[in-house]
């Protein structure tokens, strides 16, 4: 087969919607999980849960998400992609099923619940570079990563008009067992078609094998001289003592933060500043709430193609990285801000904040491949400490979200999402200057032990 890495990504692309779907599924159903509206062909259970408990359960999933990061970086780097991504997927998919069971007993169970299932999907990014650093040819890695990590792109786009149709016609439990189901037959396919490395896949043509093998590296991966595996601790201590490392934790921080400033609390402001009847109000939310999402995912492959396009024109990497993680950081910030002054307009709202993230699709040819060009070798470890660094912002926008926005607060409500916003804005530009000063271009001492 000669397309085989091709097929390696769209699997990886998938697998990431499917990553998606499971950590974000209660973010839209709990807007009918909470209340006491009923669908007019479905009576569906609804709890009476506090706002401060509805934003433990928004934020609890990344209380678990954090914890494993850079221990699930390091364990692909030495058991490989394909085992680590695919039972972790495979044990959260099992928490997705016993979710509208926990939701019966307490808001508390599904506290706990989501704890364990971010638990299961904290190594699941981390666990990725390590397979492109394998399966890429550095020509094409631009549109392999773009494309692969459009993904988690396409989880909100499919998800929330998926969750949204579901409420609508059969009621909030059957979001997490529709869910469930379709990523546990990623999983079942994931084991099938994908193998750690190309020279172990038993799919791919000699051409092909010959191909990747020749162009991936560049001679950038080092093998250790004397076969000593270094400590995890140790490796992570010497990471954290570079200064190029906060630059990317920092870029993570800021990228993440936004992220989940619109994904985690973009439907409850939605349902919040939208006005329109009670006839299919879910999907109606969904839609508005998916518009930010779908433009990021179709201009995540138009960047792959021109950040591909220019190196091959003799741009450095670096230069490009810092181009696209400008782009990705930049224009969002501006759309942030302008969003919390025009709720009076939901529509020209969305379509704001749309423009914005659209440009956050360049992440795959900034931060994510400027760590694969410090660290080829422990890719895996090294996003794990950007990325559990940056989902911290995932625990804690719905506490500021719920602190800022309550009805009981000092401030009007519409006052509160404009600070919860800027606050984004702020990060997003502070962590550009640093990408754009000092980000490194060298394969790091700490990758080469």
């Amino acid at each position: 087969m000669q397309c085989m890495r091709w097929i390696v990504s769209v699997m990886v692309c998938i697998g990431l919607f499917c990553n998606y779907m499971l950590r974000i599924h209660i973010d839209f159903a709990i807007t009918q999980i909470v209340g006491n509206s009923t669908n007019s062909s479905t009576v569906h259970s609804q709890y009476d849960w506090t706002p401060l408990e509805k934003s433990w359960v928004l934020g609890s999933f990344f209380y678990g998400y954090i914890l494993l990061q850079i221990p699930g970086g390091r364990l692909a780097e030495k058991f490989g992609t394909r085992n680590v991504l695919g039972i972790s997927m495979l044990g959260s998919v099992m928490v997705s099923y016993l979710l509208p069971v926990l939701a019966g007993w307490s808001p508390w169970a599904v506290v706990a619940a989501r704890i364990i299932q971010g638990l299961l999907l904290s190594p699941t990014y981390p666990s990725i570079p390590p397979l492109y650093v394998k399966w890429t040819p550095l020509q094409e890695r631009s549109r392999f990563v773009s494309f692969s990590y459009s993904g988690s792109n396409l989880g909100p786009v499919l998800t929330y008009p998926l969750c949204g149709v579901i409420m609508d016609n059969f009621g909030w439990e059957m979001v997490f067992y529709t869910t469930a189901s379709l990523s546990l037959i990623w999983c079942l396919a994931w084991f099938v078609l994908v193998s750690e490395s190309p020279e172990t896949n038993r799919w791919i043509s000699q051409d092909e094998l010959d191909f990747i093998v020749k162009n991936r590296d560049e001679g950038k991966i080092q093998n250790n001289q004397d076969g000593v595996e270094p400590s995890l601790f140790k490796i992570v201590l010497e990471m954290l003592k570079s200064p190029k490392v906060w630059v990317i934790m920092a870029y993570d921080l800021a990228y993440c933060w936004g992220l989940y400033a619109f994904l985690v609390m973009g439907p409850t402001f939605i349902n919040s500043i939208a006005t329109h009847g009670e006839e299919n109000k879910y999907t109606q939310n969904a839609l508005l709430t998916m518009m930010p999402f779908l433009a990021k995912t179709v201009c995540s492959g138009l960047f792959g193609i021109l950040s591909d396009f220019i190196i091959s024109k003799g741009v450095k990497l670096i230069t490009a990285q810092k181009i696209f993680a400008s782009l990705t950081l930049l224009p969002p910030a501006l759309a942030l801000i302008m969003m919390g002054y025009l709720t009076s307009e939901p529509l020209f709202c969305v379509l704001v904040i749309t423009a914005g993230f659209a440009f956050a699709g360049a992440t795959g040819c900034g931060g994510i491949q400027n760590i694969m060009l410090q660290a080829p070798n422990r890719s895996g470890t090294f996003l794990g400490i950007s990325n559990g660094f940056g989902n911290l912002s995932g625990a804690i926008t719905p506490l500021l979200a719920n602190w800022l926005t309550h009805p009981d607060s000092s401030w009007d409500p519409i006052l509160g999402w404009r600070l919860f916003f800027a606050t984004s804005s702020v990060l997003n530009v502070f962590a550009a200057i640093l990408f754009i000063f000092f980000a490194g271009d060298k394969q790091q001492q700490f990758d080469t032990f």
